[in-house]
């Protein structure tokens, strides 16, 4: 009974060891288990840290290339200036120079509304735009070839048809031929069409 008391003893002893052994085995065996994973863990964290790094550093520089004040935007500013100082300069050199060898007429449009107007010949369409109120840019030379060629220097057939949006509402300033600086004549048109540019306007045109 005694022996057999020692040896159940002993069993439990021997158990708890190996319990306690295994534990410890597999203590370890998580411990290393749990540091691989940080380890693979903090290389994923550093990795993501890097590309987020890296973005946040391209987005710095698009920032700075197109936002306010960038260089990109300066460059936009440059072609705007130089697109506009193109073209007044086109108004400004129109306004200008006049020759009184030649002969033209402006567009003056009344009221407060913009009116639409359209020079034509046949099938062909010489100028057809909406035009705001005053006095519009644009000189149409019915008589020779405009000494300068700007955006603003039209020619048309000193027979054209004239199309007028808004009857009534629309003067012709005559420059004729030999006059500089002034109209001839102030024609406020009341149809919507005018037939032929020469002959209704009663034109003086040089043979």
């Amino acid at each position: 009974m005694r022996k057999r008391r020692e040896f159940l003893v002993s069993f439990l002893v021997f158990l708890f060891i190996v319990a306690l052994v295994c534990g410890s085995v597999l203590s370890i065996f998580s411990f290393v288990y749990y540091l691989k994973q940080k380890k693979q863990q903090d290389a994923v964290v550093s990795s993501l840290e890097k590309k987020i790094n890296m973005l946040n550093d391209r987005i710095s520089k698009l920032e700075s290339s197109f936002g306010p004040n960038s260089v990109f935007d300066k460059y936009i500013s440059a072609a705007n200036f130089l697109s506009n100082t193109s073209t007044d300069l086109e108004r400004i050199v129109e306004e200008l120079y006049d020759d009184p060898t030649t002969g033209y007429l402006r567009l003056f449009v009344m009221g407060q509304e913009s009116v639409w107007v359209t020079f034509r010949k046949g099938d062909t369409v010489y100028f057809s735009r909406e035009l705001k109120p005053g006095l519009a840019p644009y000189k149409f030379y019915y008589f020779k070839t405009p000494p300068i060629q700007t955006q603003y220097s039209l020619q048309v057939p000193r027979d054209c048809t004239i199309v007028i949006g808004k009857p009534g509402m629309v003067s012709f300033l005559i420059y004729g031929v030999g006059t500089k600086q002034h109209p001839t004549k102030v024609i406020t048109w009341k149809d919507a069409r005018v037939n032929n540019l020469e002959s209704d306007f009663s034109l003086y045109i040089p043979k």
